[in-house]
């Protein structure tokens, strides 16, 4: 454990003030936040009070970091619990997951039991342990992970909308207006606008009401297609960027070259690496690929291409099942995009040291086992059904 202490006080309020991603659960503004509309009598994510204002970090472990592990994954869940609450200036105490001293810091710290397995645990612990699993830390990905009763995390958490950011506001608008025509009469683009806002934002409006109810989807099952309608429309916008530089990578691969091959690196061994490596890679690329059809613009360029209301409703009936898990497919291509580039910096991508090029190589690879991908539940998006 160690102390981030005030000399970084601009760093930390900067990392305060971020919103959550895939990357950071910024627990320590949304608390602040949802106790600003709810006041404090809200519940909060974790019970224990120091860590229900915390910040979660997916974290790439620096050299000197691996040290702390017994057995060092590459990318570690990194807590930072602010010393004061209200502000991060004043600094905060650091520790990781599953390091060496997780449990004494845990018992010591925070007075939660980490041991003897999960019907042992604290529920603050079972909590810490799925962020861990995970690779992302994105809301869609912690609703499916986290939403159920066992957790009892309040649902304001999980609570997003899209319409803040005006290029997803314009993707959105314009890949559902063929498919709001089919089910609304006469949608001109003020209607296909009150309607966007409508489902888009953080509660269900009246138009997205009207529209459910035109297809026939029973009431109890609008939240949780919302909720998946949301993260399919969102993963979709941040996938395509994700495609291009996956795609260069890739590219790279395909036209490195090692040298100071040696006796601990004969070519043949490296040669291996970078087949496991450009196997891995693809392999994970395509289980987003796959996961994907089911909810992307293809399988809505069909449904529009019918011209049939109930080719719509399936389609929304089947968004939370099909949306299952493919956070964690786009998050693990994501951590090796990063990780690839975070160690070959400053290389020449067209030519490496054998010795640097296997070991990335063999980090990289190494992420396949270290989480846990796609969930156990059958039914992901259920919680507030």
């Amino acid at each position: 454990m160690s102390f981030n202490k005030q000399r970084d006080a601009q760093q930390m309020e900067k990392l305060a003030a971020a919103p959550s991603n895939w990357r950071i659960l910024n627990l320590n503004r949304t608390t602040r936040m949802l106790r600003q509309v709810h006041g404090d009598g809200i519940g909060t994510f974790f019970r224990n009070k120091r860590l229900a204002t915390s910040i979660i970090i997916k974290h790439t472990l620096r050299d000197h970091e691996r040290q702390m592990f017994e057995n060092p994954p590459i990318v570690a869940t990194k807590v930072l619990v602010p010393l004061d609450e209200n502000s991060m200036a004043t600094g905060a105490v650091s520790f990781f997951v599953g390091e060496r001293s997780y449990p004494a810091i845990m018992r010591q710290s925070f007075g939660i039991n980490t041991a003897g397995g999960a019907a042992n645990q604290d529920r603050d612990a079972l909590i810490l342990a799925k962020l861990n699993e995970t690779p992302s830390l994105e809301v869609f990905l912690l609703r499916e992970l986290l939403g159920g009763d066992d957790f009892a995390i309040p649902k304001d958490y999980f609570q997003v909308s899209l319409l803040e950011d005006s290029a997803i506001k314009s993707y959105i608008t314009r890949e559902l207006t063929p498919l709001i025509r089919i089910a609304i009469e006469n949608a001109n683009s003020a209607k296909v606008n009150k309607f966007v806002d409508s489902i888009f934002g953080a509660e269900i409006g009246v138009q997205a009401a009207d529209f459910f109810a035109s297809l026939g989807l029973a009431q109890n099952r609008w939240q949780n297609v919302v909720f998946a309608w949301k993260a399919a429309l969102f993963y979709e916008t941040q996938f395509a960027q994700t495609q291009k530089r996956f795609e260069a990578m890739l590219e790279n691969l395909r036209t490195l070259r090692t040298y100071g091959h040696n006796e601990l690196y004969p070519r043949s061994f490296v040669d291996n690496h970078l087949e496991n490596l450009s196997a891995f890679a693809e392999r994970a690329f395509q289980r987003s690929v796959d996961s994907a059809r089911d909810f992307n613009s293809a399988r809505r360029a069909s449904i529009i291409e019918s011209g049939k209301i109930l080719e719509l409703k399936t389609y929304l009936e089947e968004l939370p099942e099909n949306v299952h898990g493919f956070g964690g497919f786009a998050a693990l291509i994501d951590h090796i995009l990063s990780y690839w580039s975070y160690r070959t910096r400053g290389l020449d991508h067209k030519r490496m040291p054998a010795e640097i090029f296997c070991t990335v190589a063999a980090d990289i690879c190494a992420m396949e086992s270290q989480f846990k991908l796609g969930g156990e539940q059958t039914d992901p998006f259920r919680a507030y059904g």
